[in-house]
């Protein structure tokens, strides 16, 4: 190769490592401006994102706002729909202290020759107000609470006020006596009629009236019981009360008990039941005929009188049976009671089963707790009760 040729190949070499180079260069320079505009297009797109949050986040907050001033409109109005007679009362009540206050300041500051005289008012006007105020509070926490010393204050500082004000205007005439006397105390007797103390309805009024009874029953009942309570002294001289449970009337500040009438059977119980079945099935009931006599009971051999009548083995009379209707089988339990030692056995077994259940204190169980609590008459629970305290000899 001559060097000629060696010199192009060497421009063509060097040529074509220019075009590399160059196409090289070319594609860092795009890659760069595609990372570039990536880069921008993020960034766009970032503030776009921003500016929407931002308006949704201003637009929620426009929507709270109007929904809680929406909900403080809806609260006022609801307020002020159900308290249309207190707005309309305490309008003139405003009016009347405003018009009665700064007419006491002027005279008082005229009678007093100071600026002391201009706090008239406060005894005056707001004396009432305080006793009227008070009344309400009073009301609203407790209804049963007399308010009787509340409302004579009401009434003295109101006489006080419509007295000042009318002695004001007497020394422009007798229509203005009157008339800033009665706006003195207009207010607070709007206030005293229709907020304060409402008028009632019938229903309302009976039931306060039932439950001042009520309480007042109670109370007299609990004065009674102390009047009889009695008083336990322990060995260190420690006094304690002691009340005798029970059912009672009050009359003239006295308890008087209310006895279960023993002649009247209780609710049947299971000793009841097995004490019934018992007679059910030793046989027909027994006891004397009308000449006084009773009989053994042949049949059964239990030796108990029966009430047959003389020649009629049977007990029946020939002569009227077929006219007596037959007798009705109603399925009620016996109620007859066992007499003697057997009725005493039963009422000591109900006794024994008050106590184990925690019904009767052995130790300081009345008679008449004993008789209330086993359905047994007085003679028995004094009996019971004597048992009790002595044991050994029942």
């Amino acid at each position: 190769m001559s060097w000629q040729e060696e010199r192009r190949a060497t421009l063509a070499a060097k040529a074509e490592q220019a075009r590399l180079d160059q196409a090289a260069a070319t594609g860092d320079d795009i890659a760069r401006m595609k990372a570039a505009s990536d880069v921008a297009r993020a960034d766009r797109e970032q503030a776009a994102e921003l500016a929407r949050q931002a308006k949704e986040a201003a637009a929620a907050k426009r929507k709270l706002r109007r929904a809680d001033r929406a909900q403080r409109w809806a609260t006022i109005a609801a307020f002020a729909r159900g308290h249309v007679v207190d707005g309309l009362i305490y309008s003139i009540a405003v009016v009347s202290f405003v018009m009665a206050a700064s007419a006491m300041a002027g005279y008082g500051a005229d009678v007093y020759a100071s600026g002391v005289g201009r706090l008239l008012p406060l005894i005056t006007e707001l004396g009432m107000w305080a006793f009227a105020v008070s009344v309400q509070i009073v009301r609203r926490k407790d209804r049963t609470r007399s308010v009787w010393g509340l409302k004579v204050g009401v009434w003295v500082f109101g006489a006080l006020a419509f007295g000042t004000n009318a002695v004001h205007g007497l020394a422009r005439g007798w229509d203005a006596m009157v008339i800033m006397g009665v706006v003195s105390v207009a207010g607070v007797i709007a206030h005293q009629l229709a907020i304060a103390d409402p008028p009632r309805s019938r229903a309302q009024r009976a039931a306060d009236k039932l439950a001042a009874a009520q309480v007042a029953k109670t109370n007299a009942a609990a004065r009674a019981a102390l009047k009889m309570a009695t008083a336990q002294i322990d060995a260190d001289g420690n006094a304690r009360l002691t009340f005798a449970p029970g059912t009672y009337k009050v009359k003239r500040g006295r308890l008087i008990p209310v006895t279960p009438d023993p002649d009247v059977p209780g609710p049947p119980d299971a000793l009841d039941a097995a004490i019934a079945n018992l007679l059910d099935s030793s046989g027909p009931a027994t006891g004397p005929d009308r000449h006084g006599d009773a009989k053994p009971d042949t049949e059964t051999g239990s030796g108990v009188a029966t009430a047959d009548k003389p020649g009629h083995p049977d007990g029946t009379n020939p002569d009227r049976s077929a006219s007596r209707p037959a007798p009705r089988t109603s399925g009620r339990v016996d109620r007859s009671r066992p007499t003697g030692d057997a009725h005493m056995a039963m009422l000591r077994k109900r006794l024994d089963d008050a106590v184990a259940a925690g019904e009767l204190d052995p130790a300081t169980a009345t008679p008449y707790r004993i008789a209330k609590t086993i359905r047994c008459g007085k003679p028995a629970a004094k009996k019971l009760r004597a048992e009790l305290d002595n044991p050994a000899q029942p």
